[in-house]
């Protein structure tokens, strides 16, 4: 059971007051004070917790600091890790809102971080969607799906390359910079769509880099049901030994590939409200992510994460 204390008790802490109980509840958390600036001044207790000032947060034990406040998540953060509180122990309180949260499958991911292998935008969003650190350098990227079927069988070779420039961005012709790992057929395209040159794609994937955990690897893919070397790229797939999820348009007895109505819009007619779908199999997959998969089930490698079928 982890010790918390939670920092806020506006309306978003009333918000998660009963998935806080519910949590200890279950035995996973233990809340040990209730930091609040306001309710410090006329009261000592609030929903059965202490109520503690800033100062008064020195004096308690906890293992994890949650926010409830977030637009002020930011400035707070900041205020803690000056008080010593390391950054990967401070939760924004907006994850316990998420669908079927639990926090010991949460704390999992905090305690020994996840590096998520994504084709696409999918692993930054995952990571923001749950407020985890970046533990991998595949962060705002694009591999074309022939680059990502050679990085998924050896991604760790590819990891060890230097990261050298294909192209240089330009930002006012909207050309982003691309990257190359490895040589010759031993090589794969890394496409830094949100960056405006080389020099700061290559400074943020170093950095990443060094937040790899190579003992829990998440992959994901996502493969289009119509494309001539989808068999190849399914293939590669399944060799693959980590914990994975495939998106894919078609049909196929392969484990761990997911077929999912909802994705099968058409880019220019379908609901862009429901999601950012591409081509039949919606391999962007990204803002309805809770909708169809339990995102902590997944990331801990439990095969009971799909929520629609």
């Amino acid at each position: 059971m982890r010790q918390c204390v939670i920092w806020g008790s506006g309306n978003e802490y009333e918000s998660m007051l009963n998935q806080i109980k519910y949590e200890e509840l279950k035995g996973n958390l233990k809340c040990n004070a209730v930091l609040s600036k306001t309710r410090s001044r006329f009261a000592k207790k609030i929903d059965g917790y202490d109520i503690i000032s800033k100062d008064g947060l020195r004096d308690i034990t906890f293992d994890y600091l949650i926010v409830t406040a977030a637009e002020a998540f930011a400035e707070i953060q900041a205020e803690a890790r000056e008080m010593g509180i390391p950054e990967n122990r401070i939760i924004p309180g907006r994850v316990l809102n998420l669908p079927n949260f639990d926090f010991k499958r949460y704390v999992s991911l905090l305690e020994n971080p996840v590096t998520i292998l994504s084709d696409n935008c999918w692993g930054a969003m995952t990571y923001h969607t749950l407020g985890l650190p970046f533990t991998s350098p595949l962060i705002n990227t694009y591999c074309p799906q022939a680059s990502y079927c050679k990085f998924i069988q050896d991604p760790f070779f590819y990891l060890e390359q230097p990261l050298r420039v294909k192209q240089e961005g330009i930002p006012r012709q909207n050309v982003f910079p691309i990257g190359q790992l490895g040589e010759g057929d031993k090589s794969v395209e890394v496409q830094f769509m949100h960056e405006a040159s080389f020099e700061r794609a290559e400074k943020r994937w170093n950095e990443r880099k060094k937040r790899i955990n190579k003992s829990r690897v998440f992959v994901k893919s996502a493969i289009d049901g119509d494309d001539p070397r989808r068999e190849e790229y399914l293939a590669a797939f399944a060799q693959i030994p980590y914990n994975k999820m495939c998106l894919y348009s078609g049909e196929t007895n392969i484990k761990d590939v997911v077929y999912m109505k909802r994705f099968e819009w058409d880019w220019y007619n379908g609901p862009l409200e429901v999601a950012f779908a591409w081509n039949k199999f919606g391999s962007w997959f990204m803002h309805n992510t809770t909708t169809s998969v339990d995102l902590l089930k997944l990331l801990n490698g439990e095969k009971d994460y799909i929520r629609e079928e």
